[in-house]
């Protein structure tokens, strides 16, 4: 769930991007898993699920490897764009809390570096963004 005030707009990175409408001090929680509006899915109920939605999941969600569970984010969170130099900090795959990197002022598109929160990225992606 977002901590802070954002909106989604179009990305200079990609596609729609998650931007502040507040400026955040570095070490704030940006996002923290909250099961009131993030959801987990097993790879049995994955499976399970028609094929255009085990692609949205697949997009849109983050892998824990050790849990066999992915991870959607419910709100604004899931449109975290990737960077090599990102502007958040993940403090664990899939469940653990994303902080702000450095002093980040309202209008910043958040970035997140994808293989630290998600063991799919880690495994099968590499980004030269």
């Amino acid at each position: 769930m977002m901590m802070v005030d954002t909106e989604l707009r179009p990305s200079g990175i990609h596609g729609i991007g998650v931007f502040l409408l507040q400026p955040v001090r570095k070490g704030d929680v940006i996002w923290r898993f909250d099961s009131r509006i993030d959801r987990i899915y097993s790879d049995a109920e994955v499976a399970d699920l028609p094929e255009a939605l085990q692609r949205f999941l697949r997009v849109y969600s983050t892998r824990h490897d050790d849990l066999d569970v992915w991870v959607l984010c419910g709100d604004n969170g899931r449109h975290f764009n990737h960077s090599n130099t990102p502007n958040t900090r993940s403090l664990g795959v899939a469940f653990g809390d994303d902080i702000a990197a450095a002093d980040l002022p309202a209008e910043a598109e958040l970035t997140s570096d994808y293989r630290t929160i998600c063991d799919a990225m880690r495994r099968e992606m590499s980004f030269a963004a």
